[in-house]
């Protein structure tokens, strides 16, 4: 498990308006370094139009690299982290460049200045 790479999880079960069901993540953090067996994600979701242009999704066509049967959006709003005991499956991976799109948009959401996010 390194940073970048997608993952099939059970998000299962989940509260309020956090996303569930078994679905695609980004790791972040892998944590595999540290005594906790936690990774630390953003969850992938269908793409959705009205998410066109927003910095906190990052948009992901169907590729062999990626793994994903549809567009998608990696939704960095919902950052969160998992046992390593909720991954199913390795699905593919983010380019460099869209890994720097995410921490862009991680930034964003936790207010730290991204030219310290490199």
């Amino acid at each position: 498990m390194r940073t970048g790479d997608i993952f099939r999880v059970r998000l299962d079960p989940a509260v309020g308006h956090e996303m569930n069901k078994t679905r695609p993540v980004v790791v972040l953090n892998p944590g595999d370094a540290k005594s906790l067996r936690l990774a630390i994600v953003v969850p992938v979701t269908a793409w959705k139009l009205h998410w066109e242009g927003n910095a906190f999704f990052l948009t992901l066509e169907p590729t062999s690299q990626h793994g994903l049967a549809k567009k998608s959006a990696v939704d960095c709003y919902q950052i969160r982290a998992l046992s390593h005991d909720r991954f199913l499956e390795r699905l593919g991976e983010l380019s460099s460049s869209e890994i720097e799109t995410v921490k862009r948009a991680l930034s964003l959401i936790l207010d730290i200045d991204a030219r310290h996010c490199t």
